[in-house]
């Protein structure tokens, strides 16, 4: 399997900020918020596809969600919806900041097989 370098930008998913208000169950409220969009040439270099499994792997953790094919992603970027997948990614260092780190997140990815990380 190939593993590919990428920096993750995180948005605010206002379908998922709707569901948990509404209290959607946690199934629904993974499937939206266990994503992260790809350009067309990162999923081929991946050897994967949309709607498949990639583990991302950061210096503050791992996880394992669903790749998705967006034409908008700039090869080498990748957009994530703010969750706790997110969270597990996003480093902190409080001597230089005051906030953890969700707009530029240094990832390894790689195509995997693992079921997608659940939701905590």
């Amino acid at each position: 399997m190939s593993e590919i370098a990428l920096i993750v930008v995180t948005y605010r998913d206002v379908f998922l900020w709707t569901a948990k208000l509404k209290g959607e169950k946690a199934e629904d409220l993974q499937k939206r918020s266990a994503l992260v969009k790809l350009s067309s040439e990162d999923l081929q270099a991946l050897g994967t596809s949309s709607g498949r499994p990639v583990k991302l792997k950061s210096d503050s953790g791992e996880v394992v969600v669903r790749a998705e094919g967006d034409s908008a992603c700039p090869k080498g970027i990748a957009f994530m919806p703010l969750s706790p997948y997110v969270a597990k990614l996003a480093g902190y260092d409080g001597t230089r900041y005051k906030l953890p780190d969700f707009k530029r997140i240094q990832v390894l990815v790689e195509s995997t097989e693992n079921p997608i990380s659940p939701l905590e």
